[in-house]
């Protein structure tokens, strides 16, 4: 098998294929079928992640009940099935015997593992009983379920090829609870009772009722039970993540990378016992190597708006963990799931309700090249990795978005990392995974947060993220902070006094003022004395010896720098390369530009 590492150099990780630095872009399909390998080994991709599952059940058990897999691996346990992963993996290889395979492993428990296991599972809208994610049994189940994937693989002729891992589980194989609701229900309680024993020393204690995670007009919950179980059912999914990563790392002699979906700091989905925020439990563990998720979809993906990490990228990367971002951009190819597999799903899951949800993609080629760039600008500027979600196939099958995804895959070859220092932003905006527990699901105080994480991108101003437990060593690398949470966990109020400490000016949400507005936030940089590179509601990144610029309207655009840098353009906008501070040029509503940087003349 091939070896792999992520090693940081000059504050950028980066990907290691047998000890030679790998550019770190990809692509997946859901759709085997519908998928457009050629067009992508084409292209010059090498990285190809291919799903496999241990059943059928539902990877969306809330709201749909979809899933994309027609074979589960052990839905006959004497008789393992890997047919449907063999064969793309075969499909690739055939086409490109250099291929690299990391196989994106859906670790849910098939239904003769659910039936028999009644005190370990929950219920939930789509998907009926399902495994709760902090279950022991799940664990050392799933973990024995896990290991004879991975010998199978170990042992097959396409072993050598094999260069990375991936981890899913939970709804929408991203590592929420199967109910959206931190499974909670009566067989939740032995292991809860257990873990505030473990914790807190107490021997006495009733599992909370769900009215009491409800929003009721209160702005803080005080019910200090129902805080409790907010942060087991978050702590208890890290833990079977690094049980289920150090399964892989044991097995694979802790000679190649995994991954998983995880740490949704900046996103809820309206409730507080969501399963993604213990992301601080998990960083620094030896067992995890890169960590992932989809580009927020605020707002069903509109332009004119940063596509936000729903992730604090830079404590990963701080942590010398890869950012490996899934992309699932949607293009003027996308069909609904019913036209990509005639038949087979019924009619009332993911329509894309006359163009207005998620689901649409842009109505021409044009505006899907310039969704392809915004997403790209995003990721290249935050130094992450990216693999493109094909989710129903077929989304990139045109000449003119292949030219642009050649484009950025020799880019991210070309990457020179010694760039990184250049214009780093000079703004921190801190997630705060357990000030959730103080909230009410459903309330607006959630919205709120959406809301805020939204201004931040369209103030004119780049900014890293990262976490408040970071901020003792991140602090003094900036000029401001930013806090989105409402009410601040501990840690959330040792980083405000931290600023304090330091003299670093900050702004924070709160209870009665819940939602920073644009407004709010460049008010607070113009005061404090904060670089703004340009006119507010337009987007501007910045990072890894790159500047991009994001444009809500059509016109001459002015993007002012803090420093004088050598500028060239990359794409977007057509300027003569120069020794300036401040680049003026045209761009359309809706279009990106992206410009490399360095300090010399």
């Amino acid at each position: 098998m091939l070896k792999s590492k992520i090693e940081t150099q000059n504050g950028i990780p980066h990907l290691y294929i047998d000890n030679q630095v790998t550019s770190a872009m990809a692509y997946t399909t859901y759709f085997e079928e519908r998928s457009r390998y050629e067009d992508f080994i084409n292209a010059g991709y090498r990285i190809f992640f291919v799903n496999v599952s241990f059943t059928t059940s539902p990877v969306n058990s809330y709201a749909t009940g979809f899933t994309p897999f027609r074979i589960g691996v052990f839905e006959n346990p004497d008789k393992p099935d890997y047919s449907e992963f063999e064969d793309s993996v075969c499909k690739i290889l055939n086409k490109f015997p250099d291929a690299i395979i990391f196989p994106r492993i859906y670790i849910s428990m098939p239904k003769w593992w659910v039936d028999t296991h009644p005190n370990e599972v929950t219920l939930t809208p789509k998907g009926g009983y399902r495994e709760m994610l902090f279950s022991d049994a799940f664990c050392n189940d799933g973990a024995e379920l896990l290991i004879r994937l991975v010998q199978h693989i170990k042992v097959s002729d396409y072993a050598d090829r094999v260069g990375g891992w991936q981890i899913c589980g939970g709804l929408t194989q991203e590592w929420f609870h199967h109910d959206y609701n931190g499974s909670l229900g009566q067989a939740a309680e032995n292991a809860y009772l257990k873990w505030l024993k473990e914790e807190y020393g107490v021997d006495e204690a009733a599992l909370p009722k769900n009215e009491e995670f409800l929003y009721n007009g209160e702005n803080y919950n005080e019910n200090e039970n129902a805080r409790r179980y907010t942060l087991f059912c978050n702590l208890g999914v890290a833990k079977t993540i690094n049980h289920f990563a150090e399964t892989i790392k044991r097995e694979t002699g802790y000679e190649q990378i995994v991954g998983v979906f995880y740490g949704y700091a900046y996103e809820s989905n309206h409730t507080v016992i969501f399963g993604s925020h213990a992301l601080r439990e998990l960083l620094d563990s030896p067992n995890l190597d890169f960590f992932s998720s989809p580009n927020a979809y605020t707002q069903n993906r509109a332009f004119g708006i940063d596509w936000a990490d729903m992730i604090p990228v830079d404590s990963v990367k701080n942590h010398g963990k890869l950012c490996f971002m899934e992309c699932d951009i949607r293009t003027h190819l996308t069909t609904s799931i019913q036209e990509a597999r005639p038949g087979e799903y019924p009619d009332d899951i993911y329509r894309t309700k006359n163009g207005t949800s998620v689901w649409a993609g842009p109505p021409t080629p044009e505006l899907s090249r310039e969704a392809l760039r915004k997403c790209f600008v995003h990721q290249i500027t935050k130094a992450s990795a990216i693999w493109w979600f094909d989710m129903w196939g077929g989304w990139y099958h045109d000449s003119m978005l292949m030219e642009e995804l050649i484009r950025f895959k020799k880019i991210y070859d070309e990457e020179p990392i010694e760039k990184n220092e250049i214009l780093s932003p000079e703004v921190v905006f801190f997630a705060d995974e357990s000030a959730y527990a103080n909230l009410f699901s459903q309330s607006p105080h959630l919205k709120g947060i959406t809301n805020t994480r939204t201004a931040m991108g369209i103030t004119g101003v780049p900014f890293d993220s990262c976490m408040v437990e970071d901020a003792d060593s991140i602090l003094k690398k900036y000029k401001a902070a930013v806090f989105l949470m409402p009410i601040p966990s501990e840690a959330g109020k040792h980083a405000m006094s931290l600023c304090d400490k330091m003299g670093i000016p900050y702004i924070s949400a709160t209870s009665d003022h819940y939602e920073l507005t644009i407004d709010d936030i460049r008010g607070f940089y113009q005061k404090n004395g904060i670089h703004i590179y340009a006119e507010k509601n337009d987007v501007v990144y910045v990072g890894n010896g790159y500047v991009g610029y994001h444009s809500a309207h059509k016109g001459k655009k002015r993007l002012v720098l803090p420093e004088t840098c050598t500028v060239t353009a990359v794409f977007g906008a057509t300027i003569p390369s120069r020794f300036t501070d401040t680049l003026e040029f045209d761009l359309n509503e809706n279009a990106t530009a992206l410009f490399s940087i360095s300090n010399t003349n």
